[in-house]
This record gives C-alpha cells, structure tokens and sequence, in this order.
C-alpha cells in the first residue's frame, strides 16, 4: 500500500515538474521575442531620425 501511494505521489511531482519546465522555457521564449522587438524598434526609429535610406537597390 506504501509504495502504491509513493508511485502516485511522484508520478503527479514528475508532471508537476514538467510543467515547470515548459512554463519557464515559455517565459524566456517570450522574453526573447520581446528583447528582440525592442532592438527591432530602437533600430528603426534611430535609422529613420538619422536619415538614413532603407530601400533595396
């Protein structure tokens, strides 16, 4: 009976601790994105006060 109750018990610890693991790498997928959007903006906005030209030859 012990080892029927240990066996459930990690069994939910395991996805517990799956879960943890996709949330965090969800949390720095998204901090990525949005690191990245913002070097994306800051360039563009400094190229265009600049006055630079951003068309293709």
């Amino acid at each position: 009976m012990f080892f029927a109750i240990k066996w459930h018990y990690d069994q939910g610890r395991k996805t517990r601790e799956k879960r943890a693991v996709l949330r965090a790498g969800g949390k720095v997928a998204a901090i990525f994105v949005l690191a990245l959007l913002a070097v994306a903006v800051v360039t563009y906005v400094m190229v265009r006060t600049l006055g630079m030209d951003l068309h293709l030859p």
